[in-house]
């Protein structure tokens, strides 16, 4: 698929943008090399425990280059695509001071809203998140107070999203210190009680498991060992699959071996290249849709 010259200008123009400001955090060097997933020996992680721990603020947190990296990730034409599902799906919530509070933490780099397609200036991270968590109520997958296991769960983002859009619970499942990170995020948000980390996980089954990228960033090993813990736990399953891009790298599986894995242990799972919350960039490097 070929890219309007529109587009790469539009996303050319945020990415030197990005460049000016964003911002460089001091943190300190990692103790050790942690290759269980793409993001653990990344200065993300280190971020993150800082910032869960108290020696960092919020302040500039999303416009350092150690969470963009990994996290603030979604460019301006991405961003003008989740505005469009978001205008469909729910446009009231582009207005809600909630959401605005949310996009406002952490200082991230905004794009302006006529460009976007939005009423005000929004990062285009923030837009993915609000068009996921009304893509999962309106698809079915959410209905009011259900309980989520997320793989992967960024600064919080999401959890928050689907906490406001369908009253959810989240379980967080991520690196210790992203998961403080992220609890203390939503503290900030006046979300506390919306979710939970993993290590307080009672067992119980799961109205829904998703992770948008994360669970196809993981070894084979943390990937069984994900599956027997939370996916098998839950009724219904949504994972966002850049197995094409990170499978080799960091010996996972693919999308077909995981499909096929999935339907060998009982679970009715279906790979899906083509869903409407699956975004241009994501047709271009491949990006699929497992679910269940």
């Amino acid at each position: 698929m070929k890219r309007r010259i529109w587009h790469r200008l539009h996303d050319r123009s945020w990415s030197e943008v990005g460049k000016l400001l964003s911002r460089a955090a001091k943190i300190p060097e990692p103790a050790g090399t942690d290759t269980s997933s793409i993001s653990a020996s990344m200065p993300w992680a280190r971020i993150a425990d800082a910032y869960a721990g108290g020696n960092l603020t919020s302040h500039h947190y999303r416009r350092t280059n150690a969470v963009r990296d990994i996290v603030e990730t979604v460019g301006a034409e991405e961003g003008r695509f989740y505005a469009r599902r978001i205008r469909e799906w729910g446009a009231r919530w582009l207005t809600d001071p909630r959401i605005e509070g949310i996009d406002a933490w952490g200082d991230p780099i905004r794009w302006p809203g006529f460009l976007l397609g939005t009423p005000r200036a929004f990062s285009p991270t923030t837009l993915r998140y609000l068009a996921t968590a009304l893509w999962l109520e309106k698809s079915g997958y959410l209905t009011s107070g259900a309980n989520i296991n997320e793989i992967g769960v960024g600064f919080g983002g999401l959890a928050a999203m689907n906490a406001l859009v369908s009253d959810a619970s989240t379980t967080l499942v991520d690196l210790p210190q992203v998961e403080r990170a992220a609890l203390r995020m939503l503290d900030e948000n006046q979300l506390t009680g919306c979710a939970h980390s993993a290590v307080e996980s009672d067992g119980a089954t799961l109205d829904l498991v998703i992770s948008n990228y994360a669970f196809t960033e993981l070894n084979a090993k943390i990937q069984e060992d994900y599956f027997h813990k939370y996916l098998k736990r839950a009724t219904r399953g949504v994972i966002v699959s850049n197995s094409s891009v990170f499978a080799k790298s960091i010996q996972g599986r693919s999308d077909e071996q995981l499909v096929t894995w999935f339907r060998s242990e009982g679970l009715d799972a279906r790979l899906d290249s083509s869903n409407e919350i699956l975004s241009p960039g994501d047709h271009l490097n491949g990006v699929t849709l497992i679910h269940w």
